[in-house]
């Protein structure tokens, strides 16, 4: 604001100025003054033009101030005496500026949206949605071209997400389901395994926090492969001794690997190990981790320590936003 109340008054006057500059070179109006002074005054008063418009913008045109003013003089000190030549030069010259300007890639654009109908066409059927679960299809559903498909697709889920769903479809009466989905598994179990074989070997060169972070993939490694192989006893407690073997190794290197804590309390819940579970989880939150991230997990350890005053306690400090929804939403109407 302040800046307006001063760069209006000068502004009339530098244009003041370039009127008589511009009546004296059409008319002799008895100025008198050479051409040096004329350039001096038409320089300065053009200058003074730029300075005011550029500072009377700077809320609407954001961005570096100088090839802005530089515009301005040009447009205003060449536009007397060369006329449209003179407009020409000082609009290509702030094109170029405005060209150099736009450097950003361009990640997204407004497409118009498809003409599509609001009801079905007459005599089609409509399709009913199948709202069940995948492996409540699994285990119902008789279309099984379909249900392969689906299955197959699967290898573009997570591998904690898709796990629980191959192993589902290993137990299918058709044998062209089992036999896609024993395969996706051994695929996923490879892979995993090839990927900590990897790590590791990368542990061994690095140093410090880099360290640390190898050692938290490889932790969350056996952490993926515990969801594929979770329901073979022997191979749980193996697939748990190693991640924790390699969580505990990440925090030993970084004691402030806010990761390697929080899944170093969810391996020690797994192990039934609640108090080094909580130990864990309420570390991270002090290295800054998101209490509604950790909370339920407390919750749960608390519940298997039958300390139910924990309980009632940490689930009250849940974010309500994350209460609302089940299952958590469910437990926290029972216990909080």
């Amino acid at each position: 604001m302040l800046r307006s109340l001063l760069g209006i008054p000068v502004l009339c006057m530098a244009l003041a100025v370039e009127l008589l500059l511009s009546a004296q070179l059409l008319v002799d109006l008895g100025l008198w003054i050479s051409l040096e002074v004329w350039l001096f005054a038409h320089t300065l008063a053009s200058l003074l033009a730029a300075f005011c418009t550029v500072a009377m913008l700077s809320t609407l045109v954001p961005g570096r101030r100088t090839p802005l003013i530089a515009l301005f003089f040009v447009t205003g000190f060449f536009l007397p005496f060369v006329g449209a030549l003179g407009l020409w030069l000082s609009v290509t010259f702030g094109a170029i500026i405005a060209r150099g300007r736009h450097q950003e890639e361009v990640f997204w654009q407004f497409t118009s949206n498809a003409d599509l109908p609001f009801a079905a066409p007459i005599d089609r059927p409509l399709p009913k949605l199948d709202s069940r679960g995948f492996i409540e299809q699994l285990s119902f559903d008789a279309e099984t071209d379909k249900l392969y498909n689906k299955v197959a697709a699967s290898k573009h889920i997570r591998d904690s997400q898709s796990g629980p769903i191959l192993k589902s479809a290993v137990g299918h009466d058709n044998e062209r389901i089992r036999l896609v989905a024993y395969q996706m598994l051994d695929k996923k179990v490879s892979n995993i395994n090839s990927e900590i074989q990897r790590l590791e070997a990368d542990a061994q060169a690095a140093v410090g926090s880099g360290k640390s972070n190898i050692h938290l993939q490889i932790a969350n490694n056996y952490w993926e492969l515990l969801t594929l192989e979770d329901d073979e006893p022997v191979a749980r407690a193996e697939l748990l001794r190693k991640a924790h073997h390699h969580a505990s190794t990440a925090i030993e290197l970084d004691p402030r690997n806010v990761n390697a804590h929080f899944i170093l309390g969810q391996i020690a819940l797994k192990q039934d190990d609640s108090n080094h579970a909580v130990s864990a989880f309420e570390q991270a939150i002090s290295l800054g981790i998101s209490e509604d991230k950790v909370l339920p997990y407390i919750a749960e350890a608390a519940y298997k320590m039958r300390d139910f005053v924990k309980l009632r306690a940490t689930l009250a400090s849940v974010s309500p936003a994350y209460r609302a929804y089940p299952p958590l939403s469910n437990v926290t109407e029972y216990w909080a």
